[in-house]
């Protein structure tokens, strides 16, 4: 392995590696978290449009250098040469994979972790219990996916539940309180109550 080669995976690595232990993190600890309308906004409407703008402003900026500089037409043209045409494809339309990444990991998974860790206030809402489905199949056998029913804003919200799932199947369509910790972009759930 060349150290260019060897430089090029590394940076690429380092990239890709803080979402990717944020991502891991929410996967392993897996708090109840009810997201907010913000958070909706945020994951939803807002990153899809900025990683839409981003890539286009770097694909121009690469496409003005591309036409502007010799030596780095070079380095296009011999990286497409030693790496083909597919992989080169797929590393560029790796860039708003990345950029989306990196804007929920760091906006949306860190105040679940900031609440999951530190706290904050308090927090208990009523919902109604729409639906208890079973979680895939790559989690614990206690994993429940409920369906709640904000009655507030009347908006269906889904999370995952560690415990009394029998008796949670046996409530539904009923209003029951969930109590937590409030964050920015939503609810964690530490107690259901009925």
């Amino acid at each position: 392995m060349t150290a260019k080669k060897f430089l090029y995976e590394s940076l690429i690595f380092f990239l890709f590696l803080p979402p990717w232990i944020l991502i891991e993190w929410d996967e392993k600890v897996d708090p109840s978290f009810i997201a907010s309308n913000t958070y909706d906004f945020f994951l939803k409407t807002l990153f899809p449009i900025l990683t839409i703008i981003l890539s286009i402003i770097i694909f121009i900026f690469l496409r003005k250098k591309y036409n502007d500089s010799y030596n780095f037409r070079g380095n296009i043209k011999d990286f497409i040469s030693e790496y083909g045409k597919l992989r080169s494809l797929r590393e560029a339309l790796g860039v708003p994979l990345l950029l989306y990444l990196w804007m929920s990991a760091s906006i949306c998974l860190l105040p679940k972790i900031f609440t999951h860790y530190q706290g904050g206030d308090s927090w208990q809402r009523e919902y109604q219990l729409i639906k208890v489905d079973k979680c895939p199949r790559f989690y614990e056998y206690e994993c429940s996916e409920l369906t709640v029913l904000d009655l507030t804003t009347y908006r269906k919200r889904s999370f995952r539940w560690y415990a009394d799932k029998h008796k949670l199947v046996s409530l539904q369509n009923k209003k029951l309180t969930f109590v937590g910790v409030k964050s920015p972009l939503g609810f964690v759930v530490d107690e259901i109550q009925w």
